[in-house]
């Protein structure tokens, strides 16, 4: 055995508890529900309006590319990535805490941009290390695993407890309850961090990151790349009816926050099938497959919720069919999508290329979001099937942006 192994084991660790801890601290984590429902009975807000409150948390995560140049080129205290590592998930933990404590009525969305700022960042500086470490010790499948392995789980659990605590709570409770929880998720991280990562100190290079910096503007001249931001902007822009669903399932068709909750966690295992599905068959197609298939079963599965607009007998069969079989392929379409990015990026700035490319993809998500409950509340007078039809339509429109991808989807 090398006696590398025992630190390999605890970089395996240290990988599996961020994720899983980023599953439970992320915008769609333990407070999600518990935070919608507070805002829709506490704060009154429709769907329009909640969405457009919690805007303001995705711009951490548009500029993810200058967490990952700050953190290489100028260290904390010596070093590049456990001291960030530190810093950034303790924020993460107060701004939790600050939650907990805040007063009725208090600054809410403030106290959520730290936490989202100590997440995204979070998120950068360990995949980062993870690249580091996995070229070092050939282990980079390995640790991307382990990874994405421990954030569907998570995301299976607080599906799960975040429509408990909405359900068995006043929303107020729930909210403080779920923050109190979410908590010590980034402290564990923090103290692991620390007592895991082993990093010799660097010098501050402001000479180097001028030199790269100057360098990326040749990146952006790249014609494909150009063509993927275009394709993904496109994607995620699909007019988003996530929001708005909630609250219908809630007012219209009378589900229990409870199952609500139970259905996030059944379409979490729906993501652990379709992950292992993309590594075990898609990933060994072309991508021009995966794209097809990406964009057909987006669409269906868009154009399926209109089966569920109105209860019947058989909405909540639909329904947990749904979750499961669309998350499922929503993972693939997900992966897939990563997969363009991943090709599109040039050769020596694919660190930061790829960043950027997921600051799109998040950035658009949220605008999809805000457009569709905007939407929803103000063209379509509240009724869900003429923005399930727009979504499905917008979704089927990618095909005409896939010959500009001809070069990448071999």
């Amino acid at each position: 055995m090398s006696p590398l192994d025992p630190y390999i084991k605890r970089l395996i660790y240290l990988f599996g508890l961020v994720y899983f801890a980023q599953g439970i601290a992320q915008a769609s984590g333990l407070l999600s529900q518990p935070l919608s429902f507070y805002l829709k009975e506490v704060m009154h807000l429709d769907e329009s309006q909640s969405t457009s409150y919690l805007a303001v948390l995705t711009i951490p995560w548009v500029i993810k590319p200058l967490y990952g140049l700050i953190s290489d080129f100028i260290p904390l205290f010596g070093y590049r990535r456990k001291t960030w590592l530190l810093l950034l998930n303790v924020m993460s933990a107060l701004g939790f805490c600050w939650v907990v404590g805040m007063p009725s009525g208090g600054p809410l969305v403030t106290a959520l941009i730290f936490t989202a700022v100590g997440t995204a960042a979070s998120d950068v500086i360990i995949d980062a290390l993870m690249v580091e470490n996995g070229q070092k010790y050939n282990m980079v499948g390995r640790f991307q695993a382990v990874q994405w392995f421990w954030f569907y789980a998570a995301q299976i659990v607080t599906s799960l407890a975040g429509g408990w605590l909405a359900s068995m709570a006043d929303p107020e409770s729930g909210l403080r309850t779920a923050a109190m929880i979410t908590m010590v998720a980034p402290a564990l991280v923090a103290v692991f961090t620390w007592f895991t990562i082993r990093e010799d100190k660097a010098p501050m290079n402001l000479e180097q990151l001028k030199t790269t910096a100057g360098g990326l503007r040749q990146v952006f001249k790249s014609r494909l790349l150009w063509a993927a931001v275009l394709f993904m902007a496109f994607w995620n822009f699909s007019p988003s009816f996530g929001t708005p669903m909630y609250y219908h399932m809630t007012d219209k068709l009378h589900f229990s926050q409870s199952f609500i909750g139970q259905l996030g966690a059944i379409g979490s295992v729906g993501s652990l099938l379709g992950a292992w599905l993309y590594g075990a068959f898609f990933a060994k197609r072309t991508l021009n497959f995966q794209l097809i298939f990406s964009i057909i079963t987006g669409a269906i599965g868009t154009f399926a919720y209109l089966s569920v607009v109105a209860l019947t007998p058989y909405t909540t069969y639909l329904v947990i069919a749904f979750a499961f079989v669309f998350g499922a392929a929503g993972i693939i379409a997900t992966l897939t999508t990563l997969t363009l990015a991943g090709r599109a990026c040039p050769e020596k700035a694919e660190g930061f290329t790829f960043a950027a490319l997921m600051s799109v993809h998040n950035g658009f998500a949220q605008l999809s979001a805000i457009v569709g409950s905007w939407m929803f509340v103000h063209w379509f007078d509240r009724q869900l099937p003429p923005l399930i039809i727009v979504s499905g339509v917008s979704t089927l429109l990618c095909f005409l942006l896939l010959p500009t991808l001809k070069d990448l989807r071999k």
